[in-house]
């Protein structure tokens, strides 16, 4: 995700906080001080008011980042690559390159996450139990903790996408009815109203008067919107893509250049005269890389004609390959997750053709032409 920073690395999946983070962390924060505890708990001290606001914060976004762990671990156990946990503005995610392949695996992928939460507020209950509600600090926190797990675990069950239990809907409905297309359908649709409700009632509130608790409810309404539509959308392409494989859509013949010619003569008779912005670059028959323009350009220009290509490409071992008989809907999550803009198309080291992003909007626009898009 742009704007995020990588802080480590748990069973291999890349754990990284988005800048938007640090917005809500601070303004829940506050909230806290000066609300929360500070009503329910009179006669504190004002450090004492901060200090377990922040610290009840940090905890809540592990309780928010065990979620997500949690559906990284089934998706992994099933088969799923799982990239990356980003923590964000309402909450996490999970970089999951595939989707489900099955019902059941979506079901039980989905519902460990609110599981996960509902599990942290009974613990979160149990050790304010355990203390004792003294108006201590610590009884304090876990007090806030299980109330809080238990909302989150409760709201992520509204069966409406991109929400848990929207996928826990979609995972029973594609069960039944055995077609995924119609699942994220009705699932998406139920997401979407879910979505206006929050909206209405959000701005139903702020004209009562409540200004922040109505642009905060109206918020989560406009982002469930979001998320509804953007899983509408790509349940679309899903369903348009189911079928088609790589070797239907891919450019047959990519733009290549030789490995040992000097990068003054790929500029003069490659990049220039046919406008290319990239090529792949061959080592005879082989594929051995790819080249460029932001390549070129960390190259003193005096240096072009003595450079050969070959020391300057991206190698073939840091390079995404595909091969032709893949289905087109395994390879565009990997291209959207990587932010990839096009991928080889390799078979024995020989480079059978690429495809892109443009390819893919080309092959979208001839069967809307076509009328095939249904």
């Amino acid at each position: 995700m742009p704007g995020s920073l990588r802080i480590g690395k748990i069973a291999g999946i890349d754990i990284a906080f988005h800048v938007s983070w640090l917005i809500i962390a601070v303004l829940l924060s506050w909230s806290l001080a000066t609300g929360w505890f500070g009503v329910r708990y009179p006669g504190w001290s004002t450090g004492a008011y901060w200090s377990v606001s922040v610290l009840a914060t940090l905890l809540l976004f592990l309780s928010v980042f065990l979620h997500e762990l949690a559906h990284a671990l089934v998706a992994r156990a099933r088969g799923l690559q799982v990239k990356s946990i980003t923590l964000f503005l309402f909450g996490g995610v999970s970089n999951i390159e595939q989707e489900p392949a099955a019902p059941d695996v979506e079901f039980q992928m989905a519902l460990v996450g609110p599981l996960t939460s509902l599990a942290l507020g009974g613990l979160s209950w149990l050790l304010a139990l355990a203390i004792g509600h003294n108006g201590s600090p610590l009884s304090a926190i876990f007090e806030y903790l299980a109330l809080a797990n238990l909302l989150l675990g409760v709201f992520n069950l509204i069966p409406g996408f991109p929400l848990d239990g929207g996928r826990v809907l979609h995972s029973i409905i594609w069960k039944i009815r055995g077609n995924v297309r119609s699942a994220t359908r009705v699932a998406t649709g139920v997401g979407q109203f879910i979505a206006y409700v929050f909206i209405f009632i959000g701005l139903w509130i702020f004209f009562r008067g409540y200004v922040l608790d109505g642009l905060w409810i109206g918020f989560i309404g406009w982002f469930l919107l979001s998320g509804a539509t953007a899983a509408s959308a790509q349940g679309m392409l899903e369903g348009m893509f189911k079928g088609v494989r790589v070797d239907d859509v891919m450019n047959h013949s990519p733009a290549t250049v030789p490995a040992n010619i000097s990068l003054q003569k790929l500029v003069d008779d490659y990049l220039l005269p046919y406008g290319w912005r990239s090529a792949f670059v061959l080592q005879g028959d082989q594929l051995a890389g790819l080249i460029a323009l932001s390549d070129i350009r960390h190259v003193p220009r005096e240096q072009w004609s003595q450079t050969p290509v070959g020391f300057v490409m991206v190698p073939l071992t840091r390079l995404h390959t595909i091969n032709a008989g893949q289905s087109l809907n395994d390879v565009l999550p990997l291209m959207v997750g990587r932010d990839l803009n096009q991928l080889p198309v390799v078979s024995e080291g020989h480079l059978q053709g690429s495809i892109s992003r443009e390819n893919i909007m080309h092959f979208i626009e001839i069967k809307r032409s076509l009328g095939l898009d249904s």
